[in-house]
């Protein structure tokens, strides 16, 4: 009983004093007998009953008899039954189940369930009286508990219980012996900012302070009494809360326990403590109890657990630097060997044969593409892990990009003699909502991964959409026949610098970045790449992608898809024959109006130029245009005053705009100026024209020419993280090269006039950082945006739209210092010697 309360133990012991001195009174007669009463009551009755029947018997009226009796009977719910009886056994009268009831083998004449009295006639016995009574209580347990005695000692113990229990709590409390103590002490005691307890011999609470009860959210007066177990305690260490009690120990060895740290759960959460305990002594070396203060260190144990986790954190940096080091030592170091080695070779003449200078100048590039690839992986890796990676959601066709990069990667795949093909299952949407670009980037290396290690067979790429968490995703497979990996290689090949094992480094070379940027790329858009292998049989490494809301989307085969990409390529780059109609054109960029002036002007329309906004506006007001081309950031005047201005004055004409912010706001921006439609650069000149043409009039195809446009499937979108394809990757290493195909001498006159301009816009780009004028390169970097690409300069379209963000931003000056330097960069090494591409009618 330790664990309860002085209060609770006292009121018990009260209450099982009281019940004694009323069980011993009971046995000695002091307190009523109840069933004593009730057994005379009984014997009475059946004597009463007797000389009645005795008189009705001596008068031979035994219907009176009878009826006096079941009267009785039904009067009297304890009694069962009755009979009168001769001495020879015969029963003259009985009421109720009598012979049932009647028990003839006890030997007493009355018991409390049964008596029987002689009746007499004259002197001579005649027969018995007998009636059997209901018992007073049942038999076992249940006659026990319905004993009277046992509901009184019950009762009495009870009131005995709650009278005493709230009586000595009172009681106690005014015999506090913290109240002992002088209040000045006491006041001193709770200014402490340590917790205090003083506990007796048995552990429990005399006295507590105001620091310790502010730990537990309690009243020092509600701790005293209790014992000190029953404080929360939690273990920190996971050992058991008992074998750490400084208090026990003390008590037990008499001796001081400093220092044991402990954790106590308080309104605020766990506090870490650290307790002290001594024992209380008397003079003649008796334990009075324990004192133990309490130390709050909760602060200076997080402070010590943040310690240490940085400390692994930099500990973890330091061993994945040196890690990343040495990988990169012996990924630079070995194809840096092969170009020293051979470049050394090859400038002392030690090559004397052709064949030999063409196989190490083979050497030397092969060495150079590995770095190059090398660096462009740790490039997209560092700038995914900075968090540099953006997305640009657009509707695309599924089907497109992975027949683009069938038809990219199929030239390696027949070099080396194995099929590369692609499939749908139950077909594919028309359109997703994700980043195409990164998409042919994430499957380019899966199947550039696929066919490296593919001698036999082939790869196949199977595209289906599934059901995932009730979104709809994009899976794709790529599925090889080579050489296939064991669960622990497949278990680290998504780890940086990290591949099967070194044999296939130095069989099939790479850097081992390729799947863990494709891992990152899945995870950016939504989903996850898993893998699927056996040594010798292959692998399957499974892709998904979200594909936004599809349920509106129209599913389409791949027989569909072809039939559809046919028909484009017959149709893209169509002239169109425009209906007698006057269009101005308002751009600031010269080689812009050029460009459109001389699509529209070859299909029919007359073309009018404005340079800004000002002059867009007069012109427009005061001519006669069906339509209106409006760039929405030009000088003097922007688009957006300009059109406002237009409509206000109840110019009615379409005006199209024409933008390089592609962002998702900037068509409401536009439409809510006034603008009919949303055209954004770089120009699309197929989209320009097919736009023009529902505006003006419905399209007439007249004839097919080659004009290279994103639909075209031998136009490729230029990719220089694609790895080992057929497309020259950009770096620092080679010249800076035009990727828009031209068809007609003046389009690549009008591509030649801007190329000066160009420069001289980077020329003012850097002029304005010098004067940090934020404002003036942010403007700057979105006309480079809008119009380099517009000429095949697709490099400069994501550094143009980053510069502008980061200079709309405010971003740190070491950030735009960058991005001003790498449009500079890239500005020194253009060169224009695309080819010109003929007319398919001459091919």
């Amino acid at each position: 009983m330790r664990f309860l309360p002085i209060k609770a133990q006292i009121a018990i012991a009260q209450a099982f004093l009281l019940a004694s001195i009323v069980i011993l009174a009971a046995i000695c007669g002091l307190v009523p007998n109840r069933r004593a009463a009730e057994m005379q009551a009984r014997a009475k009755l059946c004597e009463a009953l007797a000389v009645n029947t005795a008189i009705l018997v001596n008068r031979n009226d035994f219907d009176s008899l009878g009826a006096m009796l079941e009267t009785v009977v039904s009067r009297h719910p304890q009694i069962l039954s009755v009979a009168v009886q001769k001495a020879g056994g015969q029963r003259i009268v009985e009421i109720g189940e009598h012979s049932v009831n009647w028990n003839p083998t006890i030997d007493e004449v009355s018991v409390d369930t049964q008596m029987s009295v002689p009746i007499r006639s004259g002197d001579i016995k005649w027969g018995a009286f007998e009636v059997r009574f209901q018992p007073f209580a049942a038999k076992g347990i249940l006659g026990f508990l319905q004993d009277p005695t046992l509901h009184l000692v019950s009762f009495v113990s009870v009131v005995a219980f709650v009278f005493n229990y709230f009586y000595f709590a009172r009681k106690l409390q005014d015999l506090d012996p913290s109240k002992a103590v002088p209040e000045r002490v006491r006041g001193a005691l709770d200014t402490l900012t340590e917790g205090l307890l003083v506990v007796d011999k048995n552990e429990r609470i005399v006295l507590a302070n105001q620091a310790i009860a502010d730990s537990l959210g309690s009243a020092p007066q509600k701790l005293v009494g209790n014992s000190v177990e029953q404080l929360p305690w939690v273990s920190l260490d996971g050992a058991h809360i008992e074998t750490k009690r400084p208090w026990t120990l003390a008590i037990k060895e008499r001796q001081r326990q400093p220092g044991v740290v402990m954790g106590l759960q308080g309104p605020s959460g766990v506090r870490t403590v650290m307790a002290h305990a001594a024992p209380v002594l008397g003079p003649t070396g008796d334990l009075h109890g324990v004192l133990t203060s309490f130390e709050d260190i909760t602060e200076l144990e997080n402070a010590k657990s943040e310690l240490r986790k940085s400390k692994e954190a930099a500990d973890a940096a330091n061993r994945a630097k040196s890690d990343f080091l040495a990988n990169m030592s012996h990924e630079i170091r070995t194809p840096m060997n092969s170009i020293l080695g051979f470049t050394d070779v090859m400038r002392r003449g030690l090559a004397t044969m052709e064949s030999q200078r063409r196989d190490y100048l083979n050497t030397i590039h092969a060495s150079g593409q590995h770095l190059l690839n090398l660096i462009n992986d740790i490039l997209d890796l560092s700038k995914i892990e900075a968090g540099g990676l953006e997305l640009e959601l657009t509707q695309c066709s599924p089907h497109k990009i992975l027949s683009e990069v069938v038809s990219i990667m199929k030239v390696r795949a027949e070099d080396k003699g194995i099929y590369l093909r692609f499939r749908s299952e139950g077909g594919l949407p028309e359109t997703i909502l994700t980043d195409p670009t990164r998409v042919r980037q994430l499957v380019t290396n899966l199947v550039g991964n696929a066919i490296k290690f593919t001698e036999q067979g082939g790869v196949e790429i199977v595209a289906r959409i599934e059901n995932i968490d009730r979104r709809p995703q994009m899976a794709i497979d790529v599925i090889d026949t080579g050489i296939g990996m064991n669960d622990d290689q497949a278990s680290k090949v998504f780890t940086p610098f990290v591949q099967a094992d070194a044999s296939v480094t130095r069989r099939f070379g790479g850097t081992g970045l390729g799947l863990s940027i494709s891992k990152r790329f899945a995870e950016a858009l939504g989903g996850q790449i898993t893998v699927k292998s056996k040594p010798g049989k292959g692998s399957t490494f499974t892709a998904t992608i979200e594909t936004g809301p599809i349920k509106n989307v129209r599913i389409i085969s791949d027989a569909e898809s072809k039939a559809q990409e046919s028909r484009v390529t017959q149709t893209v780059g169509i002239d169109v024959e425009l209906p007698p109609c006057r269009i101005l054109i308002a751009d600031d960029v010269e080689a812009n109006r050029k460009l459109i002036k001389l699509v529209l002007a070859s299909a029919g329309a007359e073309l009018e130029q404005a340079a800004n906004g000002q002059e867009a506006y007069e012109m427009a007001r005061d001519g006669d245009f069906d339509m209106v081309l409006m760039d929405m950031q030009m000088p003097v005047m922007d688009g957006f005053t300009a059109v406002r201005k237009l409509r206000s004055e109840g110019f009615d004409k379409p005006i199209y705009a024409l933008t390089a912010d592609a962002m998702k706001g900037s068509e409401d921006a536009c439409r809510a100026a006034g603008c009919s439609g949303f055209l954004t650069k770089p120009i699309d000149l197929d989209k320009v024209l097919a736009t023009v043409a529902s505006v003006i009039r419905e399209v007439n195809p007249k004839r097919v020419r080659r004009v290279v446009t994103e639909d075209n499937p031998a136009s490729h979108e230029y990719d220089p993280t694609a790895p080992e394809s057929d497309i020259e990757q950009f770096s620092g290493l080679v010249p800076l090269t035009q990727t828009m195909e031209l068809d007609l001498a003046a389009l690549q006159e009008i591509a030649r006039d801007y190329l000066p301009y160009l420069k001289e816009q980077i020329g003012e780009l850097s002029a304005a950082w010098d004067r940090r004028d934020y404002a003036e390169v942010g403007k700057l970097a979105h006309s480079i945006k809008g119009s380099a690409g517009t000429f095949g300069l697709d490099e400069f379209t994501e550094p143009s739209a980053k510069l502008q963000h980061l200079a709309q931003s405010n971003a740190p000056e070491l950030d735009i210092e960058l991005g001003v330097a790498t449009l500079i960069d890239l500005a020194d090494r253009i060169r224009f010697d695309a080819p010109i591409v003929p007319p398919i009618e001459s091919r």
